[in-house]
């Protein structure tokens, strides 16, 4: 019988050290390799509409991601998307409304060894126009037993006066589009809930998907804006997740005002209980920026 706080998958195997390295196809996306073993892949193509992750795997290389479903096709992995700034829409890709496009501009910063850091910088541009300035911190430790662990920063600067809003669509921030055989999976969050329809918008410090033998769990910063923020997560017809700070408000900025995230994504496989999610939670949150 499973208890109510416990999120029992398949065990976990043990994960021996393997040296970080990146490799860069450029113009195309830098990947993380935890020895021979592929990790993620951060995207930053100029022919792509956003900047985001794909393949996020599990330690053994297998992938948790979906990138560009035929049903959603602006579904791009891990990704950071609005779907209204401005007027303009930088989440979907092939509706009717005007969008925006995520650019790659440069990276700050390339590292990996015992802790991989990629730095970079994104232009988020409509009808020609810088509406916001993104340095996103990427950070990733050596994967262990517990998975595949990464924090994901975004400090935004308004070039000019910004609304940044879900509007109808709560699902925008931070999300995740599972790999298909997780579709139909579980949900777990920091207060203990496992029904979607009451995860789904209920502010939480993390929430968990789960199928088949794996899952993703998003982390929200004490930090952040609105801490705990809400969630959206659905498991049919297919598995999203995302942590959504305008779930329920917009935020407002001014020119030259500055808007910052934190957040922290663990893929995983093996049996995890609530405890063990919220001790991650709080290690991580005793780390420094």
């Amino acid at each position: 019988m499973l208890l109510r706080r416990d999120f029992l998958l398949a065990a976990a195997p043990a994960v021996a050290a393997e040296p970080l390295r990146l490799v860069d196809l450029p113009g195309e996306r830098l990947e993380l390799l935890a020895g021979r073993t592929l990790l993620l892949a951060y995207r930053y193509s100029a022919a792509r509409p956003k900047t985001y992750l794909h393949p996020l795997c599990l330690p053994d290389g297998r992938p948790l991601t979906l990138d560009g479903p035929e049903d959603h096709v602006h579904h791009r992995g891990l990704m950071l998307a609005w779907s209204e700034v401005n007027g303009f829409d930088f989440w979907g890709e092939v509706n009717p409304a005007p969008h925006g496009q995520i650019v790659h501009r440069r990276f700050e910063r390339r590292k990996a060894g015992r802790t991989a850091e990629i730095v970079a910088q994104n232009h988020w541009i409509a009808d020609g126009r810088l509406l916001l300035a993104e340095r996103r911190r990427l950070r990733v430790p050596p994967p262990d037993s517990a998975g595949t662990w990464l924090e994901w920063q975004s400090e935004f600067e308004a070039a000019v006066e910004v609304q940044l809003a879900a509007g109808k669509h709560v699902y925008n921030g931070l999300g995740v589009r599972v790999a298909p055989e997780m579709n139909g999976g579980q949900v777990l969050n920091s207060r203990g809930t496992t029904e979607i329809e009451v995860a789904n918008g209920e502010p939480a410090r993390w929430c968990a998907y789960s199928g088949a033998g794996a899952g993703i769990a998003l982390f929200d910063h004490p930090e952040n804006p609105r801490h705990p923020n809400a969630f959206f997560v659905m498991n049919r017809p297919f598995g999203y997740l995302s942590a959504a700070p305008t779930y329920r408000e917009p935020f407002s900025l001014a020119r030259g005002e500055r808007l910052r995230f934190r957040w922290g994504v663990l893929a995983f496989a093996g049996a995890l209980r609530v405890e063990l999610l919220d001790r991650r939670f709080e290690n991580w949150v005793r780390e420094k920026a």
